[in-house]
């Protein structure tokens, strides 16, 4: 698998979604806690750390690669000291004044070590099945209340 691609139908408005996924403070609730170099403009380099609490934190780097207001977010993603490289984007659809289409594609351009356990694309899957259908919907139900 070089490409990863998970779509998801949203109620909410196409400009809440966005807002949701470009928003540090949002994004923080839902998603990771990016560093203040975050900002949806092509060129800014921005970093965050993940993973299980109880196991080793992830250094993660991003550079943002493509901006669409409102319609597409790309930016690379990448680990720090580890091979590998990938590109995440955040294609969105407005389907009614109250509906979104979200596109999520990870594409694996350079692979990653495939011997760290952490970095198979089996996890990627789950991470992404996880954040899209589960934590994205919460937030946004829960922001619209």
């Amino acid at each position: 698998m070089k490409t990863f691609q998970i779509e998801k139908t949203y109620n909410a408005p196409i400009s809440l979604v966005w807002q949701a996924i470009t928003d540090r403070t949002m994004m923080k609730e839902w998603y990771f806690d990016f560093d203040e170099a975050f900002k949806p403009e092509p060129g800014a380099v921005f970093e965050w750390t993940a993973g299980d609490t109880k196991d080793k934190q992830w250094l993660h780097r991003g550079k943002m690669l493509e901006i669409i207001p409102g319609e597409k977010l790309v930016h690379t993603w990448e680990y720090p000291g580890y091979s590998g490289s990938s590109t995440l984007s955040w294609n969105l659809s407005k389907l009614d004044d109250a509906t979104t289409k979200v596109t999520l594609v990870h594409e694996f351009t350079i692979p990653f070590d495939s011997t760290v356990q952490e970095l198979k694309k089996e996890n990627f899957e789950m991470g992404w099945n996880h954040i899209i259908n589960i934590s994205l919907t919460e937030y946004l139900d829960k922001i619209q209340k």
